[in-house]
């Protein structure tokens, strides 16, 4: 066979076509390419990428997060018991916290955290906050500062809790909220009054020794003479001079009672600084009586300070209370000391006695084994010097138990 029947032979099978062509050659004699790294690490970068993205978006502040069913917040209810500009400031707060806003919670909030005010939104996040309500305000620091006593429901648990809100004055007309975040929340249960009430009493404390440069004078109206003939005192009306540390002003409130006796200066206690105010000094053979406000029918929101002279330490001792509705300034004689009593309303001193030249004070409510922010929604109301009952009171709710009456002045019992 020739050659060129051979070829004509092939070209039979193949066909016309030439299938090895210059170019498939050169692509023949390439070598193979090595896969790229780049293909390999997109899909994890891919993946890192959207995961970081989705940790940002966690972080960031919702913009307009809604609001979950369970958080209509009753407004109104502060303004009934607060000042304007208090009342807004603990509503805001609230606010703040219900829609999650981190913008409006700055403006208002002196609450500290650790992180971030996230902290804040966590621990209301399983408040009802229809079901929050106010039961309670109390005035501090001459009316600058209150402690908001407030009530709501858990939605996990269905228990109702307590806490506190305190709302401070932090401008002209300014104030901010603050409150412990870190403390635990209190379960708010129902009180129940003991049959028996184990007293105890302990020394009235002593006032503190000052420089007179440290105080100017002011002018108050005072319904009796200043000087104390009895113990060769006299009383001072003033107000503490504001001191400079660093770049902040130090400013005290309220008005100052000072007793001079012997060229020494004896800070005895401040009241609220009000220039309507009346003081009242009366002198008896044994104790000096200070009382801001009105005496006669009306006693509520007196202040009232019983002071002794310790002629043992060369001080002066002094306890604080409300006069009682029932008894006012009267003490009295009872078979349960030598000494007259001298009672009080409210829920710190009730009971004032000396003793063995010494002025000793009963506070009825630490005999209350129950916790401290529970006990804050009592008084005590003195009825005679051996007889007492325990008050507990919310803004709308008001009950009394039966009456104490004193065994000794270390016992008291229901009957």
């Amino acid at each position: 066979m020739s050659d060129s029947q051979i070829k004509k032979g092939i070209d039979a099978v193949i066909g016309e076509e030439r299938w090895l062509t210059e170019k498939k050659v050169q692509k023949m004699l390439k070598k193979p390419k090595k896969r790229r790294l780049i293909s390999i690490i997109q899909p994890v970068f891919a993946v890192i990428t959207i995961a970081c993205l989705a940790f940002i978006i966690y972080l960031l502040p919702p913009a307009s997060e809604p609001i979950r069913l369970g958080n209509e917040l009753n407004i109104e209810q502060f303004a009934e018991r607060l000042p304007k500009p208090a009342a807004e400031a603990v509503v805001a707060y609230l606010q703040a916290i219900v829609q999650q806003d981190y913008e409006a919670l700055e403006q208002v909030s002196l609450t500290d955290v650790t992180a971030s005010n996230k902290e804040i939104f966590l621990k209301y996040e399983n408040v009802d906050f229809k079901t929050l309500k106010m039961i309670k305000v109390q005035s501090l620091d001459a009316g600058d500062l209150y402690q908001v006593y407030i009530a709501h429901k858990d939605v996990t648990d269905g228990e109702i809790y307590i806490h506190t809100l305190k709302v401070d004055r932090w401008g002209l007309n300014e104030f901010k909220v603050l409150e412990d975040i870190y403390e635990d929340w209190l379960v708010f249960e129902q009180f129940e009054a003991p049959k028996t009430l184990r007293l105890t009493s302990q020394e009235a404390p002593t006032a503190q020794i000052v420089q007179i440069d440290d105080y100017q004078p002011v002018a108050v109206n005072v319904q009796s003479p200043q000087k104390l003939n009895n113990i060769n005192a006299i009383v001072h009306f003033m107000k503490k001079r504001s001191i400079q540390q660093g770049n902040n002003t130090i400013e005290y409130r309220g008005v100052f009672v000072i007793l001079e006796k012997d060229g020494r200066y004896y800070e005895i206690t401040s009241f609220k600084d009000d220039p309507q105010a009346q003081y009242f000094i009366l002198e008896s053979p044994a104790t000096i009586h200070v009382i801001n406000g009105e005496i006669g029918d009306n006693l509520r929101d007196v202040d009232y300070q019983l002071v002794y002279y310790n002629e043992h330490i060369d001080n002066f001792q002094s306890v604080r209370g409300q006069l009682s509705k029932t008894n006012g300034l009267t003490p009295f004689q009872t078979n349960l000391t030598d000494e007259p009593l001298y009672t009080f309303d409210g829920a710190n001193t009730n009971i004032a006695f000396v003793q063995d030249g010494v002025l000793m004070q009963t506070t009825i409510l630490d005999a209350m084994e129950m916790p401290l922010l529970l006990k804050e929604l009592l008084t005590v109301r003195m009825v005679g010097a051996e007889i007492f009952d325990i008050q507990y009171q919310e803004i709308y709710t008001k009950r009394s138990t039966p009456y104490y009456y004193l065994q000794t002045l270390e016992e008291a019992s229901k009957k």
